[in-house]
């Protein structure tokens, strides 16, 4: 572009601007514009109004026909037109263990009630129940239409007491057909499958897949609420990785992009489950949402699963799911077959992390699922449950006796080293070591014992709240196991509650003197003497709203205590760890690699500590 060209344009834009300049109008000009412009809409919308008054009712009665170019009627689905109205019909199936309520509109599982087992006031057990529970495939017509299968009354194209089969057909060899299959065999599991035959002509190719939305809010089953939105929570498990929870105490959402075994919408003691061993494809989305302020006073949470099947146009698609609804029961999720290997259903059940797991997998399940063939009470079980364990544990119990014996005799000296020391904590400390030495004693062997009892402890304390062998099991006063065993007193007490468990009262009195008793047996003293005391009240309050089945095993662990030690106070005399300690004294001190290096670093520490004085 030359000179002359680029002057050209330049008047040109000049010329322009300054024309739209000179043209627009003043402000006073504008506002009159604007005036105008406001008084011809209000016209207009009098005059819409007036219209819609006039053929209201009419246009109620005669319905608006959508056409395309070719004047052909537009329906919401060409093919399926005809299963877009009707009334909708509720068929119920059912065998020993489920009764299945099913709606012709959408085919779908409408509700699920459990025939063995009732809520806590003694209702029916509703696991999913109409209107809060919904399910619907979603998928894409050749004309980009969007089709969710709750716009359609399904027809039933088979049914007998196991089997029913839902149907949207284009013809008797097109067609997408929902099958539901109960197993004698096979408690509370549901085969489920979605057949797509013939449907590649009315599927739109490059965005195929089959859509599964599920929406539920769990019911209240149990007597305290504030146990089921705990325990309420998404459990999800990917190939080859142990299941995942969402977290229980907030909302949360969760984009998948692996391919998934299955989801569970689990409660503390049921749950509901789709499983899959290759039809579930990537980006499932869960997601979970508190209560609302206008929920209804039965509902706990709503969870929400969103999951694909993959569709490329097969001439036959078979699409293979299973649904569990149950009992959260370990033995029974562990061999539920879901058709999947290794499906590790039992993960559902939350037994603690690491090690106290371990435990309850590997030891408290196990012996607690051999003594139920048994005996007949749950509260009698669980005392020889406690007795097992207290007996297993025996060895480390007089082992940690003894080492605080020899400590309680070995107190006296201990306490002249400290005076004869006064603050001199690394003199003290070095003393008290050689002291330690020579007397053939370890300040930690009493120590060690007790630590190596926590993972039992813990594993319990993981174990009782989520027992389903306790649930309505009834002991003594106690008229469920599962739940806190006292009354209600009317009102709440900060940090105690509004209702007394008895179960747990013991076991803080029981506690109490078990303290006494030890601070006797070890000599404390000072403000190590009262501390052992706070923690038992800390537990009345924190424990008050526990499993009263947990806190009748922790009484009974301490009553048992109570003999062990009685039967270890009377066996061992303190003049024969007297002889042992004089004779341990006799023996030359030989220290260990460990003890020299320690010695080593006291010393280093007190030159720099001389040193740091000097200056």
């Amino acid at each position: 572009m030359d000179r002359n060209t680029v002057i050209g344009f330049s008047l040109i834009f000049l010329i322009l601007a300054g024309y739209y300049w000179y043209t627009a109008p003043t402000p006073e000009e504008q506002a009159r514009i604007n005036n105008l412009r406001d008084s011809i809409a209000r016209v207009d919308q009098r005059f819409q109004d007036s219209v819609n008054q006039a053929v209201g009712s009419a246009k109620a009665q005669v319905p608006i026909v959508k056409t395309d170019s070719l004047g052909v009627k537009i329906t919401k689905s060409q093919e399926f037109a005809a299963f877009e109205s009707g009334t909708d019909s509720l068929i119920l199936m059912k065998n020993k263990h489920l009764s299945l309520q099913f709606n012709t509109r959408g085919g779908r599982i409408s509700s699920v009630k459990l025939n063995e087992f009732k809520r806590s006031n003694k209702d029916d057990l509703d696991l999913l129940i109409e209107g809060k529970n919904e399910m619907a495939w979603t998928w894409t017509d050749q004309r980009g239409q969007e089709l969710n299968s709750r716009d359609f009354l399904w027809e039933v194209a088979e049914q007998s007491d196991t089997v029913i089969a839902f149907r949207l057909s284009v013809n008797e060899n097109q067609y997408v057909e929902q099958k539901y299959t109960l197993y004698s065999n096979r408690p509370y599991v549901v085969n489920y499958a979605l057949n797509v035959v013939g449907m590649s002509d009315f599927v739109r190719r490059g965005n195929s897949d089959f859509r599964f939305d599920w929406a539920a809010t769990l019911q209240k089953q149990e007597r305290d609420m504030k146990w089921e939105e705990q325990q309420t929570a998404i459990v999800y498990k990917l190939p080859d990785e142990t299941p995942t929870t969402l977290t229980t105490t907030e909302e949360a959402e969760e984009l998948l992009k692996s391919p998934l075994k299955w989801i569970a919408f689990k409660q503390q003691y049921f749950s509901v489950v789709i499983a899959s061993d290759a039809d579930i494809s990537t980006d499932a989305k869960l997601a979970m949402k508190m209560k609302g302020s206008t929920a209804d006073s039965a509902d706990i949470k709503p969870l929400s699963a969103r999951i694909f099947m993959e569709y490329k146009g097969e001439e036959k698609r078979n699409g293979n799911f299973h649904f569990y609804f149950g009992p959260n029961h370990y033995k029974t999720l562990e061999s539920t077959n879901i058709g999947i290997a290794n499906s590790e259903l039992e993960r559902i059940i939350p037994l603690g992390w690491g090690i106290f797991g371990w435990v309850n997998r590997g030891v408290v399940i196990p012996v607690f699922s051999a003594l139920d063939g048994v005996i007949g009470s749950t509260g009698i079980l669980i005392m020889i449950l406690t007795l097992i364990i207290k007996t297993l544990l025996l060895p480390l119990v007089y082992k940690s006796y003894i080492s605080t014996a020899k400590m309680r005799i070995l107190k006296p000296e201990i306490e002249a080293i400290k005076e004869k020391h006064g603050n001199d904590l690394q003199k003290t400390q070095q003393e008290n070591m050689a002291l330690y030495k020579k007397a053939g004693v370890s300040p930690l062997s009493g120590c060690v014992p007790m630590l190596l009892q926590l993972p039992i402890l813990f594993a319990m304390f993981q174990f009782f709240p989520v027992a389903f062998e306790l649930r309505q099991k009834a002991f003594l006063w106690a008229t469920d196991l599962s739940q806190y065993d006292g009354p209600s007193l009317g009102f709440s007490i900060p940090f105690y509650g509004d209702h007394v468990s008895f179960f747990t009262l013991l076991m803080t009195v029981s506690t109490l003197i078990y303290t006494h008793l030890n601070n006797q047996i070890s000599g404390v003293t000072g403000q190590m003497k009262y501390i052992g005391y706070f923690m038992p009240i800390i537990f009345l309050g924190v424990l008050n709203d526990y499993a009263s089945g947990l806190t009748w095993y922790y009484f009974v662990s301490n009553m048992v205590t109570f003999g062990q030690q009685f039967v270890i106070r009377k066996t061992v005399d303190d003049k024969k760890l007297l002889d042992q300690i004089a004779n341990a004294r006799k023996k030359p001190v030989t220290k260990t690699k460990f003890q020299e290096r320690m010695e080593l670093a006291m010393k280093a520490s007190q030159s720099r500590s001389k040193g740091s004085n000097r200056k």
